[in-house]
């Protein structure tokens, strides 16, 4: 059974059973609505999802690009610096302490209820896991490599483009796979604090509704965006890292 398949038929079971407990047990739809309510509900509200769902997207794949390109900025720098390295580094691991939860509030009056506090708690929330995998990629070439390259007069850019950059690419996209997963997670935080859009604002509105089926409809495409989301970094890292087998991958888990 292939890497996709078994996961739907796991998936498929799990609604199944899930449907079956809904109606032998008559749970009430205030608690826990079944799968085909949700799935009606998502239709009877598809154009409200897709108008809240834009924003969280948007502002999503803004930080988690924002992580990308600083987290790999920051990764070269500690690569190539002693100075970043024992200077920054400690105080990057630090930050990760304070919980992003209680930053949320702050974000909001530094920087408004637009988007610029959604993008930066992303920004924030993301960075971490790109920083440290991209550092771990860069350093992990064999010294024997780098001391052939210099004998044989590369440049540093070179040594960069040609070794380290190609074996830190399996560490770069395990922390981009982390990081898109935090992203929608920063975005969805700053959205319950303060917003009048995206898919947080609205599972918070329909909370306060007690609109169980609303609420669970908003969670379900929220999830269903993380998952393409995910799916698409999958895809660029098979094509990317093309020396990498499927097997591999499927047995570290980052297929």
């Amino acid at each position: 059974m292939g890497p996709v398949t078994l996961p739907l038929v796991v998936t498929a079971v799990t609604l199944i059973l899930w449907q079956l407990a809904s109606v032998v047990f008559q749970v009430k739809t205030v608690v826990l609505p079944s799968p085909l309510v949700i799935a009606r509900e998502i239709a009877a509200q598809a154009g409200l999802l897709a108008h809240h769902l834009w924003p969280t997207f948007y502002q999503t794949v803004m930080g988690f690009l924002l992580s990308v390109a600083g987290g790999i900025l920051v990764a070269v720098l500690i690569t190539y610096s002693r100075i970043v390295r024992t200077g920054v580094y400690p105080l990057i691991v630090i930050s990760q302490i304070v919980p992003k939860v209680s930053v949320a509030p702050l974000f909001v009056i530094w920087f408004g209820m637009g988007n610029t506090s959604r993008l930066l708690l992303a920004f924030l929330v993301a960075f971490f896991p790109m920083a440290i995998n991209a550092a771990a990629g860069f350093q992990s070439v064999e010294e024997d490599y780098i001391r052939m390259a210099r004998a044989y007069m590369g440049t540093r850019w070179q040594i960069f483009a040609k070794i380290r950059l190609p074996h830190a690419l399996p560490y770069i996209f395990s922390g981009m796979k982390i990081s898109i997963t935090l992203a929608i997670i920063g975005v969805v935080v700053a959205e319950f604090v303060a917003s009048q859009e995206g898919i947080g604002y609205l599972i918070v509105f329909a909370n306060g509704l007690l609109d169980t089926p609303l609420m669970m409809a908003a969670i379900t495409v929220l999830s269903l965006m993380g998952l393409v989301l995910y799916g698409a970094i999958a895809a660029l890292e098979r094509w990317a890292v093309y020396w990498q087998s499927s097997p591999d991958r499927v047995l570290d888990g980052t297929a």
